[in-house]
């Protein structure tokens, strides 16, 4: 009996210490899908991660918004002067965000362009790096925080530039047909966007725009938006099925660098989108915005590299 009892005591013991970890919001093992803002709120795009990996970065209707995930409460953020914020990117510091956006300069009133903007983030003064008519988006930090890799549209070629903040000086890295760099955590590489006159594959290239070469290619599917794990080991990325064949979902896909083999990620519902992704400082999850119709959410997805399968996504 006495026996009896002690297993009964650990049974509830053990059932009351599970209710309080559920209470107090801590994941279990096989909850491997949060989602971090509500989808019934508004549309919830372009999430990036900052270094210490507490604060998440995200566009809410043109404007910049920062959660705090430890505490879930979220903030917006409005520098004087910008409009239409998009693909914010955290410096390696933490201190700056690079993004795009609209802006009038007060000496030219009909100032015009998609412009590469750097901002202070504790006196959000910021700073135009691109002063001309052209469209300036998506940019990246190298690790170094010295330079921005970017994408440039002018005159209907898409190439690939990059910034150098400390000589002030910008270089075109590809003649055409690159978007979307994401710079390697050792600096030396840069994963980007390449169609070369085909469907959107994802290449890598040498940071100074030399060896340009493939690491992932179908000639069926389309595919965007690359970063990386903190490790240098995969290249994540969007993909769906080419534009053409009027695709009905996109997932999130990663690429092994070392042998170049694709794991799927995700796997949504017929009209969802899994679009943006970032890895976060510890490479335990893939932040990313999930789209249906007119509305978006920001959700985490806990990823074993190791033994990586793909999740159901929806709601």
């Amino acid at each position: 009996m006495r026996a009896l009892a002690g297993s009964l005591t650990l049974v509830i013991g053990l059932s009351i210490a599970i209710s309080i970890a559920g209470f107090l919001g801590i994941r279990s093992q096989t909850k491997r899908v949060e989602f971090l803002t509500k989808h019934t709120e508004a549309i919830d795009m372009q999430p990036s991660i900052s270094p210490d990996g507490k604060t998440l970065a995200f566009v809410r209707f043109k404007e910049l918004m920062l959660l705090d995930l430890p505490s879930c409460n979220i903030k917006k953020v409005k520098p004087e002067g910008l409009t239409g914020i998009a693909h914010p990117s955290w410096s390696p510091d933490g201190k700056r965000l690079a993004f795009s956006a609209l802006h009038s300069l007060p000496f030219h009133e009909n100032y015009t362009g998609i412009h590469l903007i750097i901002m202070n983030l504790k006196t959000l003064q910021w700073e135009c790096l691109t002063p001309d008519l052209d469209i300036n988006t998506r940019p990246s930090w190298s690790p170094d925080g010295k330079k921005l890799a970017f994408t440039k549209s002018s005159k209907g070629i898409v190439s690939l530039c990059i910034y150098d903040l400390q000589r002030k000086q910008l270089k075109q890295i590809t003649s055409q047909w690159g978007r979307s760099p994401a710079w390697s955590p050792d600096g030396k590489t840069i994963a980007f966007i390449s169609g070369k006159g085909k469907s959107p594959d994802v290449w890598l290239m040498d940071a100074d725009g030399r060896n340009l070469r493939p690491i992932f290619e179908d000639e069926n599917t389309d595919e965007d938006m690359p970063c990386w794990t903190p490790d240098g080991k995969f290249v994540v990325f969007t993909r769906q099925i080419a534009l053409a064949a009027r695709p009905e979902q996109r997932d999130l896909w990663a690429v092994r660098v070392s042998d170049k083999k694709a794991f799927q990620l995700t796997e949504c519902r017929r009209n969802w989108w899994a679009i943006s992704p970032c890895v976060s400082p510890d490479g335990k999850a893939v932040i990313f915005a999930l789209r249906r119709d007119d509305h978006s959410v920001i959700c985490r997805i806990f990823v074993n590299w190791n033994d990586i399968k793909a999740q159901k996504l929806g709601w």
